[in-house]
């Protein structure tokens, strides 16, 4: 009978040490598993980078078993994309990429299908991503292959102490500059979006409306009267030391904005109502859209289907188009919202002047931007 009692404790000893290991095992085993890291890619201004920075923060503290690696190109540099990652992958044959989601334009997307094939993009639904359906807004070429999570346009930012006759078309701006010479200026458009804004609706105004959503060739045989228009006005830009001047970067126009030395210039909306609100522009600035307006849009998310971490990566997609989601994008720089605005903080409405995402303009002209740019600096960057 001892020995019986024995045996039995010591099988029982034997069980319960086997149960311990085993949910040891079992407890590592699920942390590894819930832990999920994903390389998120995006590019642009600074104000894009901190958005970005506060947006993980918030979704990190809501999903902790998820990291999220923010890999950020600045603009300007010459740092290889995403988007020209993701197409060499393509076509090397490469099986997996260490890239999980990409910030993308419309013009973006366009390359990427058209270079890579439309399977290259995981297809989203609401199944994965619930959020989707409170989404006002979708892609004019990405379709379901891509979640727009902001809108952004380029607008005419101006003195209001001093421009009473505010411009309200093209033609209007043209005869505002003429009358006003060295009051008006817009930056080098191969270094920042406001300037190639002002150039690409300059040109593509006198062509067919479906010249600035076409990457065909052909209409660059119909730029010559855009470039025109922009030698004739070259006269009465902004100059400096007896010399016209486009000043770099997008903020270059802002801060000659800021400082009085112009009174109107073409500029980012976002980045014309974040500094407002921060008091590095004066009160007086004020922000109109023209007819027909300067460019603008959405900006998306992208799984590349070769993602390895596509549920982690819809995760995050539905945190971004979330409500808190959407007022960090608002709050932090003035993005205009993409879900119904009824859900959002009115004080935060009512920092965006009334903008909305469906009077924007998109553009897509894939790589002929690259050659209307250089146009650019050949015929009119050279004038005396």
């Amino acid at each position: 009978m001892l020995k019986k009692k024995i045996l039995s404790l010591s099988m029982l000893s034997i069980l319960s040490v086997s149960l311990l290991f085993s949910g040891c095992q079992s407890m590592g085993k699920s942390s590894t598993s819930t832990a999920n890291t994903i390389n998120l890619y995006a590019g642009g201004s600074d104000n894009v980078r901190t958005t970005w920075e506060s947006v993980i923060k918030e979704f990190n503290t809501k999903n902790p078993n998820i990291k999220v690696n923010l890999q950020f190109i600045p603009s300007g540099t010459s740092s290889q994309g995403a988007v020209d990652k993701l197409i060499a992958s393509e076509k090397s044959g490469q099986k997996e990429t260490d890239i999980d989601l990409v910030e993308v334009t419309d013009g973006d997307i366009s390359r990427l299908i058209k270079e890579s094939g439309e399977k290259s993009l995981e297809t989203l639904s609401s199944d994965k991503i619930p959020n989707i359906k409170d989404v006002k807004f979708q892609s004019s070429v990405g379709k379901d292959k891509a979640l727009v999570f902001r809108g952004t346009t380029v607008v005419l930012a101006y003195n209001s102490d001093k421009v009473k006759d505010v411009p309200k078309t093209d033609t209007e701006l043209y005869e505002w500059i003429k009358k006003n010479p060295g009051r008006f200026a817009y930056n080098d458009p191969t270094t920042g979006g406001a300037g190639a804004s002002f150039l690409i609706t300059s040109v593509y105004n006198g062509l067919p409306l479906e010249a600035i959503v076409s990457d065909d060739v052909k209409w660059k045989d119909q730029w010559n009267k855009g470039l025109a228009l922009l030698k004739e006005l070259h006269p009465y830009m902004y100059s400096s030391s007896g010399k016209v001047q486009y000043p770099a970067k997008n903020q270059g126009t802002l801060d000659l904005l800021a400082n009085g030395q112009v009174d109107m210039i073409p500029a980012w909306a976002d980045m014309t109502l974040d500094q407002l609100d921060k008091g590095t522009l004066p009160k007086s600035t004020k922000i109109t859209q023209i007819s027909p307006s300067l460019t603008g849009g959405v900006e998306s998310l992208v799984i590349p289907s070769k993602s390895k971490n596509k549920e982690a990566a819809e995760k995050f997609m539905d945190f971004v188009d979330s409500v808190d989601g959407q007022k960090i994008f608002i709050e932090s720089m003035k993005a205009i919202p993409v879900i119904d605005k009824s859900k959002l903080p009115q004080e935060d409405i009512d920092k965006l002047a009334g903008l909305e995402v469906k009077d924007f303009r998109p553009y897509s002209i894939g790589d002929l931007s690259k050659d209307l740019n250089k146009l650019w600096q050949d015929q009119i960057a050279t004038l005396k």
